[in-house]
């Protein structure tokens, strides 16, 4: 029967820390030493409540070395559109590994190795230090330090879908469809797990997993706590339910408990919770996107499937941002999913972005042949980030770099210095 403890960081986070792990022996019994601990926060993109606190991973790095952890280092791959050594640098992270002499790990660089996931036929890529450290990792420990979030595409984002890190970001692109993100996510679980999970959950995010910077106060919910234990599955359950949610309403999760392959408890009932009780907790957080769109952005959504696991959900979450953070202009045209009537292609305002293989594939030829004297930009694959920021950004009238909240000459040697190191992400020129 695993143990999950919701601790309370009101009486501080080395306090939360001691009470996450007392019921495993301590920290020395619950992570071995020996070896190097990695830990993997959840560092998507460097705006505000996108990614784990920086003060949570600071605690963290302090307590280990304060228990004799001497080889520390801290792994991400964030998401499509940005790169990770821009996401540390913003975020604060690389200083925070300097001052715990903790090595910052970008899984976005250097060399990759190709592996087959449980249940799928075709490789992805995967970096190989995650390869040789982490999937075959010896005396080495892999903490996992997720956000607490709900997901406009995955329901909630925690421990499981810590691990979409892992693959190269063109390797993410095709399962990212509503009959196979959560798939994908189970598959990345069975590869390989983690030792422990800690769910940062001082201020939760409501609404998605990226909250507009413009509007943070209908996103933010603060809870203060720390969410942990040694079976990752279990503290997702946990989670999940401190955010409002049922095992059955998230399907990754739902996925791995009908597995039966030994990846952990999922049965709520069967999960010893310790610490703050899951009574507390009765507000449900939403996960879908607030939807503040411009309102001269025309959006036409295919009649017959429109993944908000994909196409739909990257989409509008990009389109949002744009709106509300960066005053992006409107008098245009975002097209995605199958299935359109005539009407619907009607009168169209402007220039049009095709977003998706089912969009492109049924209306480019049609729609260059009624407007001639438009431009029409295409995202010819699933879930393509970089891509679809590109245009919409073009077409909100935004620069990229205006984006990056740096000064744009460290940007562009941040970024130079990244490719020096053999850049595996996609990223959008900064000047557009």
């Amino acid at each position: 029967m695993p143990t999950v403890v919701i601790a309370d960081t009101t009486k501080g986070l080395k306090e939360a820390l001691d009470e996450i792990f007392a019921p495993f022996g301590g920290v020395r019994q619950a992570l071995p030493p020996g070896g190097t601990v990695y830990v993997k926060p959840n560092g998507i993109h460097f705006t505000p409540h996108t990614h784990t606190d920086p003060r949570v991973l600071e605690a963290v790095l302090a307590y280990l070395r304060d228990h004799g952890y001497t080889r520390l280092a801290v792994m991400e791959n964030c998401t499509g559109g940005n790169f990770t050594r821009l996401v540390f640098k913003i975020a604060g992270y690389d200083r925070i590994c300097r001052r715990y002499g903790a090595t910052p790990v970008y899984l976005d660089e250097g060399p990759t190795v190709g592996v087959t996931l449980p249940g799928e036929e075709t490789p992805i890529r995967i970096p190989q230090l995650l390869h040789d450290e982490i999937v075959n990792r010896g005396g080495n420990v892999y903490l996992s330090l997720p956000k607490l979030k709900t997901h406009s595409m995955a329901t909630v984002t925690l421990g499981v879908k810590n691990q979409q890190a892992f693959p190269v970001h063109a390797d993410r692109m095709g399962r990212h469809t509503h009959d196979t993100l959560h798939r994908r996510l189970a598959a990345l679980y069975r590869l390989t797990r983690p030792d422990f999970c800690i769910v940062e959950g001082l201020i939760a995010t409501a609404h998605g997993h990226f909250p507009i910077t413009a509007l943070l106060d209908e996103y933010l919910v603060p809870m203060n706590v720390l969410i942990g234990g040694a079976d990752t599955l279990a503290v997702d359950v946990v989670g999940a339910k401190v955010l409002g949610y049922d095992l059955h309403e998230v399907e990754h999760l739902r996925l791995l408990a009908e597995a039966e392959l030994g990846l952990g408890e999922a049965d709520l009932s069967r999960i010893q919770v310790q610490g703050v009780p899951l009574e507390q907790f009765t507000q449900r957080l939403p996960h879908t996107l607030l939807g503040r769109f411009h309102p001269e952005v025309r959006i036409v959504q295919g009649r017959e499937r429109a993944c908000v696991e994909g196409c739909k959900g990257n989409s509008e979450a990009v389109l949002e941002m744009l709106t509300n953070d960066y005053a992006g202009r409107g008098g245009w045209t975002l097209i995605y999913g199958q299935g359109f009537a005539p009407e619907d292609l009607a009168d169209l305002p402007g220039d049009i972005l095709l977003v998706g293989p089912c969009a492109v594939d049924e209306l480019e030829a049609t729609l260059r042949a009624s407007y001639p004297d438009r431009r029409i930009y295409t995202v010819p694959a699933h879930n393509d980030l970089m891509l679809n920021t590109r245009y919409q950004a073009k077409l909100a009238g935004v620069t990229p770099v205006r984006m990056v909240p740096l000064n744009p000459v460290s940007a562009a040697l941040t970024l130079l210095q990244a490719r020096l190191h053999g850049l595996t992400a996609r990223v959008p020129p900064l000047l557009g």
